[in-house]
């Protein structure tokens, strides 16, 4: 074959070879059947394929060079913008590496060649003097976020724009695959896919939110495959309802959720399996009968006083204590007494048990200093843990988290999953929780 080639010879050539192997599997379809299958291949029939290999090997060829000239091409014709890119994409990393020696306390390195490019490209797109500023920021943001006008989208192309960073995973993404949270985060696809679907199993994630800001659902939808489109907004439905007004079917291998009871005593018939439930008791229809308690209700709630489990006031979920004060808020944001259910600063109750105050402050100063420095120094250790507890009885509550990166795997102290590398450490209450329990849940 030629050793140099344009696209016309490459798809010229392509044709020719794609013929050629056209005409090896017509003369192969026209012998099928007129010899045994256990027969030897004659030697026609052997060069035959051995030619049509190579006539594959061939077009894979010519294919990887079409794709190569097309790259180069590319490259030859954004060759400015993807240098621009470059620079840019170096000043954003250097500047998070500043970032995290001012976090560290250390001293900030001196501004490399790609941040004094990255600040002058930033200070004439803000400049409103600047013809180019003017340009970019006629359409008032009102976050203060530059971003290019439509028109000019158009004439530049989506790569004269720099990527950004994924709020979970870290990876750089295009600005064209990308979802924007009210709260100026970045998604990527996959991960905000991800976090609608994990919303739709775990209650406590929805609505979907990231820095405590609900994403607009109008505005993701458009993004998700659609059988998560159609989960989500069934599941939307179902958790805008109060809890003790949902009314579920109560054949065990259906369990579909049918609605809001509405307060009033009426049967519900379910689409999925066609059983009747009355909506006042949650069972299954009893005409002229007295509602009893739901069987199954029954049994949690006995389970739930075996376990010294409390009942929420407000949606009557139940919830368990497992470190911490008897201040317990809700997912249905009720804040309540654990001991006995009054509504919070209405009872008389201990805020707390010493045994599970000493188990927290010891958490929290393990999540602080970590595993080495307890084994180092134990003394100082158990000393930090009381000055700690007696910290807690002060103040134990978390107002307003404040995360910083704590390197090193570990189990997310919120949905508990177990991650390699490094988890979300708050300086204030010294919760270690992951990524996205940091931004979507907390």
């Amino acid at each position: 074959m030629n050793s140099h080639f344009s696209v016309p010879d490459i798809e010229a050539e392509a044709l020719v070879l794609v013929l050629s192997l056209l005409d090896i599997e017509e003369v192969e379809g026209s012998r099928k059947g007129k010899s045994r299958e256990d027969a030897c291949l004659t030697d026609e029939e052997v060069a035959f394929n051995f030619q049509a290999e190579n006539l594959k090997a061939s077009l894979a060829e010519l294919r990887d060079r079409r794709f190569a000239l097309s790259l180069d091409e590319a490259l030859q014709r954004d060759a400015a913008a993807l240098n621009a890119l470059s620079l840019i994409n170096q000043g954003e990393q250097d500047d998070h590496l500043s970032a995290l020696a001012l976090e560290r306390g250390d001293d900030v390195p001196i501004p490399t060649h790609s941040q004094e490019i990255l600040f002058l490209i930033l200070y004439i797109a803000n400049d409103p003097c600047s013809e180019f500023g003017s340009t970019m920021s006629s359409n008032n943001d009102i976050t203060g976020v530059v971003e290019p006008d439509p028109d000019e989208m158009d004439k530049l192309g989506e790569s004269s724009l720099p990527p950004v960073e994924c709020i979970i995973c870290g990876d750089t993404v295009r600005r064209s695959q990308r979802f924007k949270a009210p709260c100026s985060h970045f998604y990527c696809r996959g991960c905000l896919v991800n976090l609608v679907e994990a919303s739709t199993r775990d209650e406590t994630l929805h609505p979907v939110r990231c820095c405590h800001q609900p994403l607009p659902a109008a505005d993701f939808l458009p993004l998700l495959p659609s059988d998560l489109r159609s989960n989500f907004q069934d599941k939307s439905e179902e958790f805008a309802t109060p809890p003790a007004s949902r009314i579920y079917c109560p054949n065990q291998t259906c369990s579909e959720f049918l609605g809001s009871s509405s307060g009033r005593r009426s049967e519900v018939t379910c689409t999925s399996c066609g059983t009747r439930v009355c909506s006042a008791c949650k069972n299954r229809a009893h005409l002229y009968e007295d509602c009893d308690e739901n069987a199954q209700t029954s049994a949690v709630k006995s389970l739930a006083s075996q376990m010294g489990w409390q009942t929420c006031p407000g949606c009557h979920a139940i919830v368990e204590l497992w470190q911490g004060c008897y201040h317990m808020t809700c997912r249905c944001s009720t804040q309540f007494c654990y001991l006995c259910a009054a509504l919070w600063k209405t009872c008389d109750c201990w805020q707390w048990d010493d045994q599970r105050l000493l188990d927290d402050a010891e958490r929290r100063v393990y999540n602080e200093f970590g595993a080495q420095e307890a084994a180092a120094r134990p003394a100082i250790f158990v000393d930090r843990v009381y000055q700690r507890m007696a910290a807690l009885e002060e103040n134990h509550e978390c107002r307003a988290h404040e995360w910083v990166y704590r390197s090193g795997g570990g189990c997310c102290e919120e949905c508990h999953d177990n991650l390699w590398t490094y988890l979300m450490r708050c300086r204030r209450c010294q919760a270690s929780v992951c990524r996205r329990c940091s931004v979507n849940r907390l």
